[in-house]
């Protein structure tokens, strides 16, 4: 399941130009009308292709692993991203009120929104012409597909955003216009309707050929992730965290998902980034890119958080990572020193050889991410990178379930404490955590999933964000660049680009200037 798809369109207009391309052909949906298009098999593998590739891709050079980098990673107390020039992300990391017209941020929104439109559409289609859809178990798989890339979209959305407005089946621009934002727990109905229909239709997996397809594993995986984020602390905010006690609803979905036996813990904490495909076990939910192919299937999200001084060390030009966004000291200060974690993941110093390269020479204390760097699945570019996007690993599968445990949602402190200890295992580390509590399990969870954008939404369930975030700014803001971080932080803007188009609809999210 490796598509590219490109679209240039807000919310608000819907009906601008939609096009998808399969690895072998290319069909443009804006040559034809809903009406005569969906009159083939082949016209729904096209629709659902491309309704992936929005969710997963998302729209020109971003994708979902892209955003994470950038909304998540670099807003958290992993990276101190303080820039030198104006950037994209420089109001991210250091907490700006004025990113309503961010193109980080309305990203987020439109590349979700143009996904739930064609998730819509594909649904209605599959109601009205699936006959042509000629193995009912495929017809019902499919549906179960869109709905659950429309469920996977809104969870997105009010993680970032909170409010949004609902949209369950496609609309003109001018109905959308009238559409305000939706009170958290009604978005929550719709997403957990989809991924229950979801589960129950979904494949347990699928062939080699078909890796990236979402199984009914995978969903499973983010209907837990939904009911651990109802259950966290609100902080008084209209956000995703809703206060609830679901914590054994979620760890039954991750029990279900253990006890698949189609999933493993790696033993070898290097191969999980660089083995591929069904044949690493850690894949729970993946997001699959290819390189050298010739038709833009490859992936870029690793450069957000690179440094293109490295990557010419690696014998490659500029990535696009501009300005690098260093390693927070108080972060990788934590590390054993035998931690293979950071080892693996983290570079402290390189040298880049080339004498004609305009960064030749020594570097030393210049530390960054490159866990998904691996130059032996480069392309033709720096943005055909062949290396996939894990959304889900088995890992997060246990770490998942031992916070909940901890939150009384089921197993035991002994369970607790021998996830955590084949974590640290595997890690090179001694096995002598003892009574792991919630603050030493998310700080172990830093430490195993930095740099694959889980961090900003463990804070978020920490309950502690604010003040783990404040505590981080004193230590590590010296230049005092980072701004005011309090719970109107927890949430980003909604674009400006929706509120200039139905004003008076929306009221921006509170703090923001905009």
């Amino acid at each position: 399941m490796k598509k590219y798809i490109k679209i240039i369109v807000s919310v608000f207009a819907f009906l601008a130009l939609f096009s998808c391309e399969d690895e072998l052909n290319q069909i443009p949906l804006s040559q034809g009308t809903t009406e005569n298009f969906y009159s083939t098999e082949n016209d729904f593998i096209q629709a659902r292709n491309a309704t992936y590739s929005i969710a997963f891709h998302g729209t020109g050079t971003y994708g979902y692993a892209n955003r994470l980098l950038n909304l998540s990673e670099t807003r958290s107390d992993n990276l101190y991203g303080v820039t030198q020039a104006s950037r994209a992300w420089e109001g991210i990391n250091n907490f700006f009120t004025s990113i309503s017209s961010n193109s980080l941020v309305k990203e987020a929104y439109v590349s979700n929104y143009n996904a739930i439109y064609k998730a819509n559409q594909l649904i209605e289609q599959i109601e009205l012409k699936g006959d042509v859809i000629v193995d009912d178990n495929e017809r019902d798989n499919m549906k179960a597909e869109a709905h659950f890339l429309r469920a996977f979209c809104y969870f997105d959305l009010i993680r970032w955003f909170g409010k949004v407005p609902l949209i369950d089946k496609t609309l003109s621009p001018q109905e959308v216009a009238t559409i305000g934002r939706a009170d958290v727990s009604k978005i929550y109905e719709l997403i957990i309707s989809d991924l229950e229909l979801a589960i129950d239709k979904l494949a347990p997996s699928y062939p080699d050929a078909e890796f990236g397809r979402v199984t009914k594993y995978g969903a499973k995986g983010i209907l837990a992730l939904v009911y651990m984020t109802r259950s966290s602390d609100t902080y008084a905010i209209e956000g995703a965290t809703l206060g609830l006690d679901e914590w054994d609803k979620a760890y039954q979905q991750l029990n279900d998902i253990k006890n698949s036996q189609l999933f493993e813990f790696g033993t070898d904490y290097n191969s999980i980034f660089r083995v591929e495909g069904n044949l690493n076990k850690e894949n729970v939910l993946t997001i699959p890119y290819a390189e050298d192919t010739g038709n833009g299937v490859g992936g870029n999200f690793m450069i957000e958080v690179g440094d293109d001084n490295y990557f010419h060390s690696l014998g490659l030009n500029d990535q696009g990572s501009l300005e690098r966004r260093p390693v927070s000291v108080t972060f990788r200060n934590s590390f054993d020193a035998n931690d293979e974690r950071a080892s693996f993941g983290i570079i402290d110093d390189f040298e880049v050889t080339n004498a004609s390269s305009k960064y030749f020479g020594t570097y030393t204390d210049r530390t960054s991410f490159i866990k998904y760097i691996d130059i032996n699945r480069y392309g033709n570019g720096r943005e055909d990178w062949g290396v996939d996007f894990m959304v889900i690993r088995y890992t997060d599968v246990l770490m998942l379930m031992a916070e909940c445990t901890l939150h009384g949602g089921g197993g035991t402190q002994a369970d607790v404490d021998d996830i955590v200890n084949d974590v640290r295992e595997r890690a090179g580390l001694a096995r002598d955590a003892s009574g792991v509590t919630l603050e030493q399990l998310f700080e172990e969870r830093r430490k195993e999933f930095f740099s694959e954008g889980s961090r900003w939404f463990d804070l978020i369930r920490s309950g502690n964000a604010i003040t783990i975030m404040n505590d981080w700014k004193t230590n590590e803001d010296l230049s005092n660049s980072i701004g005011v971080i309090d719970k109107n932080s927890l949430l980003y803007p909604i674009p400006l680009q929706e509120l200039l188009t139905a004003p008076d609809l929306y009221e921006q999210n509170p703090g923001y200037d905009n």
